[in-house]
């Protein structure tokens, strides 16, 4: 060993001088190849081995026989070389890429892995899963059946008194790890003390991956509709085109239909919606909702054009009142305005054209009526820009719209029906240092209006040009700082906006896109406090601030940043949003602007804070105010918080939270649930309590708008839900859900599913059990 060790320690002083290279092995793939398995070797070791060449083998005493893939152990194994046969007896273990088993008696032809284990067990690592079986039959190395079987993920402890919570018996379970799936026949399962459900056969995944078949069906009580069976049905029709029909029973409302399909290809994607009930007993008439959307792009077959782009958003359902009936039929089904647009679009390097229709569906409330946006019918629009990396940046966009609405069912409100054209063209020359920047802009705006009934003036048709002029400029200074101990760069970033817009009387123009922004110390900074392009605010003002922000030195991260800007008007801001009765006062009064003041915090990644607040100029009174607090010490642990304060208008206070109880009452974790919690997605280990919910309370009002509070139980192989949800529908009246889920872990989930009300109302809800990743072949590797 010696002489050995002192020639390698002389070749590696001599090429000490060439480079240490590594080189990747088969052998150490995830994934064994075919010819690894059908050529690897075949190696036995054992206390005693008779051995007659080419022949047999018999191993007795500790044997063990290992090929790529495949690790048997036993008391005693007969291996047929010529047959490559192998029966083995006593302490059977075999270990294979994702499982495990052992028995009594083996009969196995290792190089189609087909064969039989008598009185064995098994476990599958990718779910957790183990039971026991009468005999396992392997058809081939991704197929076995179980005979007689008996199927849980609960974790054995010791002793002999052990009983799973929940337990699946089975005449026959099919594994297929190639297609993922486990189907049983003559299924009984027990959870508890509870009777046992006997199923005729049932399916369910052994991965996450999808399958066509029943998906566990939903139980449900709400105020509106009742008692509810839902029974969803997922079809997996190939890799890039799925379908869900899911058929509801109400005992409020009757029967209806529910119709998902979704498709992905190369050069388009999209989905479509149907939501169908032919007779609702409440209303007496048929209800339907439908909703499409399409993106992508159609080929002309013509070089010089290329490629044309589509877009498809269409949502129309069957009257006023289905946003407040019919929750669960999605997000935009349930808002009171539907858009459906088409959009087709061109482009050929900074030069671009799109054509769009759109039209509203206005979902009217006799209590809260709206004004219906109008429609485009149709809109079409170019641009053209260049951007100079050292020199003027310009751009001309315009378009030209047909404004149609119906106002018919908002009394004392006309539709000024009409057609809108506007050409905006900017230049600008910005120079850009690491110690600042200085940018002019000149912007003018042309837009001309012909309507098909009079304005109050008399005229039909109006014209409006206006120049703007802005100057952006700002400094930027730096420096190494330490706070609280801990070192950052700091910068100090002086920033003036200059911006003059001369005064247009615009008050007889009608109102079709535009719209005021939000004043915040984003919009501060822009020439327009309007969106749209039917008003032109008049301006003369000049927006001074200043930000500092907080760097962590080592990677850039932003730990703090406060800012502060307030705006100085020259003159009055006469233009306003809405047509102005006689001696309306200015918009805006020259002076002093509210001030705004801003900061956020990221001073670790457990803790985010931001906050901005709008103080009024006149009385120093605090005019808005939005405060939002963000706690994440660790997984599962999340505090939500927000208090948001309109002067006059609402103040909001909104908590959400996701907490195990265990952290409130004490309970330390264990070294078995540190040993758990080292699989992400896995929970906090068995036997825990979490507390989930958000509210939203009006401290104007005195009254909470919405509230969703719920429990989860964590008992490792199982996990129970509640949740109590409460949604204000108007003013007066409110619409409540009781939801109950029971998830069986790697077999199925039983009754209403609250996942999607806590995911989409508690900002960073963690599921307990997150789609697991598959576990390595050499997790028990042998």
């Amino acid at each position: 060993m010696a002489v050995g060790v002192l020639w390698i320690l002389q070749g590696a002083a001599q090429a000490q001088s060439d480079p240490l290279l590594l080189r990747s092995s088969p052998l150490l793939e995830e994934r064994i190849s075919p010819r690894q398995d059908k050529e690897g070797a075949v190696f036995v070791t054992g206390q005693r081995l008779i051995i007659q060449p080419d022949l047999k083998a018999v191993i007795e005493g500790q044997a063990h026989l290992r090929k790529p893939g495949m690790s048997l152990r036993a008391d005693r194994l007969e291996y047929e070389q010529s047959q490559d046969t192998v029966a083995a007896s006593g302490g059977i273990q075999i270990n294979r890429p994702g499982s495990q088993f052992q028995g009594s008696e083996l009969k196995l032809q290792v190089d189609s892995f087909q064969g039989a284990l008598n009185q064995a067990t098994f476990e599958i690592f990718g779910n957790g899963a183990h039971g026991t079986a009468s005999q396992l039959e392997f058809i081939d190395p991704s197929r076995a059946l179980v005979h007689q079987a008996t199927y849980t993920t609960c974790r054995r402890t010791p002793g002999p008194d052990w009983l799973p919570s929940w337990l699946l018996k089975a005449t026959r379970i099919s594994i297929d790890n190639e297609e993922s799936t486990i189907k049983a026949e003559g299924v009984k399962v027990r959870f508890q003390s509870l009777p046992e459900v006997t199923l005729p056969a049932a399916s369910f995944p052994l991965t996450a991956d999808r399958r066509s078949g029943l998906l566990p069906p939903i139980i449900g009580i709400t105020t509106r509709n009742g008692a509810e069976i839902v029974q969803p049905y997922y079809f997996d029709i190939a890799p890039n085109r799925d379908a869900t029909v899911t058929t509801h029973v109400m005992s409020k409302r009757g029967i209806a239909v529910d119709t998902e399909f979704r498709y992905l290809e190369k050069d388009y994607r999209g989905q479509t919606r149907l939501n169908l009930m032919p007779s609702d007993t409440l209303s007496d008439q048929a209800r339907w909702g439908f909703s499409t959307q399409h993106n992508g792009r159609i080929d002309t077959g013509i070089d010089r054009i290329g490629s044309l782009g589509l877009g498809l958003n269409l949502n129309r359902v069957s009257d006023d009142n289905y946003w407040q009936d019919f929750r669960r039929t999605g997000l935009v089904l349930t808002q009171r305005l539907l858009p459906s647009t088409g959009v087709l679009s061109w482009g050929r390097g900074a030069f671009n054209m799109t054509a769009q229709v759109q039209r509203w569906q206005t979902l009217q409330d006799i209590n809260a009526p709206i004004l219906p946006p109008y429609d485009r019918t149709p809109q079409i629009g170019m641009s053209y820009g260049q951007w100079q990396a050292n020199g003027l940046d310009w751009s001309v966009r315009g378009d030209t719209t047909r404004f149609e609405a119906d106002f018919s069912r908002n009394p004392g409100r006309v539709a000024q029906n009409g057609e809108r054209s506007f050409v905006q063209a900017q230049v600008s020359r910005p120079w850009i240092r690491p110690w600042g920047f200085f940018t002019p802009k000149l912007q003018l705006h042309a837009t001309r209006y012909q309507l098909d009934h009079p304005m109050v003036n008399g005229i039909s048709s109006a014209n409006r040009v206006l120049p703007t002029y802005s100057l952006d400029t700002g400094l930027v200074f730096e420096r190494a700082a330490q706070w609280f101990g801990r070192s950052v760069a700091q910068t100090l970033e002086p920033r003036a906006f200059y911006a003059k817009t001369p005064f247009k009387d615009q008050s007889m123009l009608p109102v079709y896109d535009s719209g005021v922004t939000d004043f915040n110390l984003s919009t501060i900074y822009s020439e327009n406090t309007f969106v749209g392009n039917d008003r032109l605010m008049d301006n003369d003002a000049l927006t001074l601030g200043v930000t500092s922000r907080f760097f962590d030195p080592n990677n850039g991260a932003e730990l703090l940043n406060v800012g502060v800007a307030q705006r100085i008007r020259f003159t009055d801001q006469r233009v306003l949003l809405n047509n102005p009765p006689l001696n309306t006062p200015p918009a805006a009064s020259a002076g002093l602007s509210d001030l705004l003041v801003g900061a956020g915090v990221r001073w670790d990644n457990r803790w985010a804070l931001d906050n901005t607040v709008q103080i009024n100029n006149q009385t120093n009174d605090i005019s808005r105010n939005t405060l939002q607090l963000r706690y994440y010490p660790s997984p599962y642990r999340v505090l939500n918080a927000a208090y948001r304060l309109n002067r006059g208008i609402s103040e909001q206070l909104d908590l959400g939270w996701q907490w195990p109880l265990s952290d409130l009452i004490g309970r330390a974790n264990s070294a078995a649930d540190s040993a758990w919690t080292r699989s992400p997605g896995q929970g906090l280990g068995p036997d825990r309590w979490f507390t989930v919910g958000r509210m939203n309370f009006s401290l104007s009002e005195s009254r909470m708008v919405e509230s969703i509070m719920g429990l989860e139980y964590d008992a490792g192989c199982w996990i129970g839900r509640i949740v109590f949800e409460r949604n204000q529908r108007t003013i007066a009246t409110s619409n409540t859900r009781l939801l109950f889920q029971l998830e069986l872990v790697g077999l199925a989930r039983v009754g209403s599913s609250p996942l999607a009300v806590l995911r989409n109302n508690i900002p960073r809800y963690q599921d307990l059990r997150d789609s697991p990743s598959q576990p390595s072949r050499f997790q028990n590797y042998e």
